[in-house]
């Protein structure tokens, strides 16, 4: 079934549709492909999405769509913040632990775009699979003083089919059997990996020369036209910026959902309470402010939450005031939030590594991703090779220096500062724990006069170990690939807000409804109709990159759903 594309201001695909068999809220990657799968199986969809819509024609299937509204624009996506959360009205705050006091941080906390598409938008479409490991790491394990690892309750192999399809849809590239510590397939990748960037040549000859096992790092950034898009040009602004061309698979399981006619998608719409039926047990109608700021609502016989782990949780809390919030009689909801810890060496190079040419990261490594339970090698995460991109932003630190003129034209063209970065980011596994949680800001309010989300999280022992592990060794990297000087940057131990913007956990899935939020199938144990559709359900983080984990497990759940 196809439809024609809407007319409607601020609604995308069937217009006509007046009941739903189920409510998403959010169009990120985990909303996007539970639409998509929701559609497939014949059940129709509304989107809620908080966010404008900045992909011209995506309901529309002419050939050529959607045409996106962005640019190669520093200043639009990075200085001014086009697509992201703006904290002035709607912040959120932080503490490193409960006993130091109410908030230390208002403003920024690991906010992430707000726009249809999500935070899928503005990413370098890096999509590494989990390793069967990471699906029973409290078994292999055991207790973890201070730390709540435990395994999920599905493995590898009941995955791996949704992987295979999520790659297909986004359009993936890489090369199966390039990583020898990566999960096995049940086939190739649907694309060969794309031209690799200089520095990843530069990185890849010191990473072999100790032994290690660079391989093309998968993406979806098309390496050749693919399903009507085209192929991606190596404009260099990835990472943080959606793409002009339309290369990138941000928006593929969404397109294809609204142009099955079971689907409609409402954006500027920010949904502010679940309403349940006496019991508690089931969600009769979802709420939300339209673009006017009335308050409006729809039903749909299920709901999807996929509007990010802190956002979804936040929604659960809204949705019970004075109570644990909805589906928590276990205690756990909002808990277990876990983020990446990050570990980035940074290594200056006599040479021009062009940064501004390629994918933001077309080669890594997983050597570093360790053995469970290896006392010699702790648990780190798959490690990145990157640069630096923006032009813009390395003409403000010479102009903060004092050059102008024709000394800032000079700086410009040799890049003496940005063009001589390299930097190797370590994704490391960040150890789940209960006292790592959002729960709602007693005191500071949204400009919808909502609580905003209070972030309380410090790091475990388990990812500063790895750190200081793995971290002399890719400072040893870069000196073996020609840096002239290296340093492992930022230095964090706790006590500031952390950066990571891989969000997992705050609704944990497993059987036991006293030590989890949601089932096998990411059901909510207390509320029948109720699914997490996001990084929410993770029981622990890995150490590769969420998102294609995110909808694997959200086209599994929507399947179990129907």
């Amino acid at each position: 079934m196809s439809s024609n594309p809407s007319r409607v201001p601020g609604i995308l695909g069937n217009t006509s549709l007046a009941r739903f068999d189920a409510v998403i809220v959010g169009s990120g990657a985990g909303g996007g492909a539970t639409a998509l799968a929701l559609a497939d199986a014949g059940l129709n969809v509304c989107i809620l999405e908080a966010g404008p819509n900045y992909f011209l024609g995506l309901d529309d299937p002419a050939p050529g769509n959607p045409k996106p509204l962005f640019a190669n624009d520093e200043l639009a996506l990075t200085s001014r913040k086009l697509i992201h959360q703006q904290t002035r009205v709607e912040p959120r705050t932080f503490r490193p632990s409960e006993t130091d006091g109410e908030r230390t941080v208002i403003g920024e906390v690991n906010t992430l775009p707000k726009t249809v598409g999500g935070a899928w938008v503005h990413a370098d479409m890096k999509v590494p699979r989990f390793a069967p490991f990471d699906f029973h790491l409290g078994t292999d394990l055991g207790a973890v003083p201070g730390a709540d690892f435990a395994d999920w309750p599905l493995d590898y192999s009941e995955l791996e089919p949704f992987y295979a399809e999520a790659e297909r849809i986004g359009g993936a590239q890489g090369l199966a059997g390039a990583d020898p510590f990566a999960a096995w397939r049940s086939g190739p990748y649907p694309m060969a990996p794309g031209a690799p960037m200089f520095v990843s040549e530069v990185l890849s000859r010191g990473a072999r020369a100790l032994g290690l096992n660079p391989f093309p790092y998968p993406g979806l950034q098309n390496s050749r036209p693919y399903e009507g898009q085209p192929p991606c040009n190596d404009c260099g602004l990835c990472s943080g910026y959606g793409c002009p061309i339309n290369a990138k698979g941000s928006v593929n399981h969404l397109r294809r959902a609204l142009l099955s006619g079971r689907v409609q998608l409402r954006s500027e719409c920010t949904v502010v309470r679940l309403v349940t039926d006496a019991s508690g047990r089931t969600v009769t109608r979802v709420e939300y402010l339209d673009p006017e700021g009335n308050l409006d609502g729809v039903s749909g016989d299920r709901v999807f939450l996929a509007a990010s782990p802190i956002e979804s949780a936040r929604l659960c809390f809204l949705s019970d005031p004075g109570g644990p919030g909805l589906g928590n009689s276990s205690g756990l909801l909002g808990r277990h939030l876990m983020f990446h810890h990050q570990t980035i060496g940074v290594g200056i190079y006599p040479m021009n590594l062009h940064g501004e040419r390629g994918k933001s990261v077309s080669h890594g490594f997983s050597d570093f991703r360790g053995v469970p339970g290896d006392p010699n090698r702790p648990l780190g995460g798959i490690v990145e090779f990157g640069t630096n991109s923006e032009k813009i932003t390395d003409a403000i630190q010479y102009a903060d220096l004092g050059f102008r003129g024709e000394a800032l034209k000079r700086f410009l063209r040799s890049s003496p500062l940005g063009g001589h970065i390299a930097v190797l980011i370590m994704q490391g596994e960040d150890a789940p724990q209960a006292i790592n949680r959002i729960d709602l800001d007693p005191a500071v309010r949204d400009i919808n006069g909502l609580p905003v989300p209070r972030i309380t999280y410090q790091p475990h022992a388990f990812e500063l170990a790895a750190r200081e592990f793995y971290g002399p060794k890719l400072i040893a990297l870069h000196g073996a690939s020609g840096a002239q000087f290296g340093f492992v940057s930022p230095v964090y131990e706790g006590g500031k807000t952390p950066t990571g913007r891989h969000i997992m956990g705050t609704s944990r899935m497993g059987t036991d409804p006293g030590r989890s939020v949601v089932d096998a199938h990411c059901r909510f144990h207390d509320v029948g109709n109720l699914f997490a559709a996001d990084g929410a359900p993770f029981p622990t983080s890995s150490g590769y990159n969420p998102t294609l984990t995110i909808q694997a497990l959200a086209i599994r759940t929507a399947r179990a759903a129907v």
